[in-house]
């Protein structure tokens, strides 16, 4: 039975932050594009293109772009940039973009959408792929197919750090073109430990099968679906193409927007506001102490109370000075602590985490 209690004051000594396993994007405000010529019309073309690539990747959100604010921003591309300049590679022509954080924030947030960290999750990419002949294989990280590249490409574009395996003697001992089909997690997580990944997609590719009664109704002959593993967090998704090289980038696309949805804040944020968090498996009121020390030192967090605990879970209340979602990914990439994914619920509405600093 949880007891209430009253606030505990805590003398912090030194400084303590939460060790995050997440990848730092740095080039979220810039972009580049490639330019037959330096011609003023194509230029800002280049920019246009630009500048929607950066609102994509800040925003991890499809439908920002077709705001009719975003639109009279493009027409005005300018007034959003810093700088630009050119790029010779071999006999590619580049047009690189610097724009104005500030400003490109507050066009998101006009545009009804939210603005995602540059902290996110590294994930590491299963993917294996069925052919015509229900033959399998699994994609490492120096393919050359077009699948592979179109992945990369669109996390890329998105700002999501991935991987793939490299499929060396120490993968192919370890778990085989089965064990990813048939998504046996264990065996999965086991061979991906040596990656250090943060979360990891497991994507299946293969002809869809189309209802002999409607023949004439069928659009897409391929088919992905997919999982993403995020500490207990679980998403899932699928999408079709005529080409299966387009389905990478889809599996990109689904994934981005899926976390984004969690982490990013939005326009609604309020200033300062409370939010609620319960952490399970602490076994006394030190480690407690230590995971109410861990959530004072999140940046934004301005007081923390614990104003429960018993049979091992705290609940504690914590005052901000931005959205949730912001705290949210802190703590699930944190290493003292694992988000807990509750049946039933929207895991982008989940405040509930286990500690496991001390395991």
């Amino acid at each position: 039975m949880m007891q209430r209690l009253a606030p505990i004051i805590l003398l912090l000594v030194g400084f303590f932050c939460a060790a995050q396993a997440a990848e730092e994007v740095d080039d979220l405000y810039q972009h580049r594009v490639e330019v037959n010529s330096q011609a003023a019309t194509e230029r800002t073309n280049a920019l246009r293109e630009a500048l929607q690539a950066t609102l994509l990747k800040l925003s991890g959100d499809d439908e920002v772009l077709a705001s009719p604010i975003v639109d009279n921003a493009l027409r005005n591309v300018r007034d959003y940039v810093v700088q630009y300049g050119y790029q010779q590679e071999t006999e590619a022509l580049y047009l690189w973009a610097q724009f104005d954080p500030a400003q490109v924030e507050r066009l998101i947030l006009d545009a009804g959408g939210g603005i995602w960290s540059s902290l996110r999750p590294k994930l590491l990419v299963w993917l294996v792929q069925e052919n015509e002949d229900l033959q399998r294989r699994m994609y490492a990280a120096d393919s050359e197919a077009i699948v592979v590249q179109q992945l990369r490409n669109a996390a890329q574009r998105r700002g999501l750090p991935i991987q793939l395996p490299l499929l060396d003697l120490n993968d192919t001992m370890t778990v085989s073109v089965i064990d990813v089909w048939a998504r046996f997690m264990d065996t999965i997580d086991f061979a991906s430990q040596r990656y250090s990944p943060d979360g990891v997609i497991v994507a299946r590719i293969y002809q869809t099968i189309p209802d002999p009664a409607n023949l004439e109704l069928v659009t897409d002959k391929w088919q992905v679906d997919w999982t993403l593993n995020l500490g207990e967090l679980r998403w899932r998704g699928e999408a079709t193409a005529m080409d299966p090289g387009e389905l990478g980038a889809a599996v990109i696309a689904d994934v981005t927007a899926q976390l984004a949805a969690r982490y990013r804040i939005s326009s609604e944020s309020d200033v300062s506001q409370q939010w609620t968090v319960q952490i399970d498996d602490l076994p006394d009121l030190t480690t407690t102490i230590a995971a109410e020390q861990l959530l004072a030192n999140i940046p934004a967090v301005n007081d923390v109370q614990l104003v429960a605990y018993g049979q091992h879970r705290a609940e504690f209340s914590l005052s901000l000075t931005t959205d949730p979602a912001r705290i949210r990914q802190a703590l699930d990439l944190s290493q003292e602590l694992q988000a807990v994914a509750v049946e039933g619920e929207d895991p982008t509405e989940s405040n509930l985490f286990r500690w496991i600093a001390e395991k």
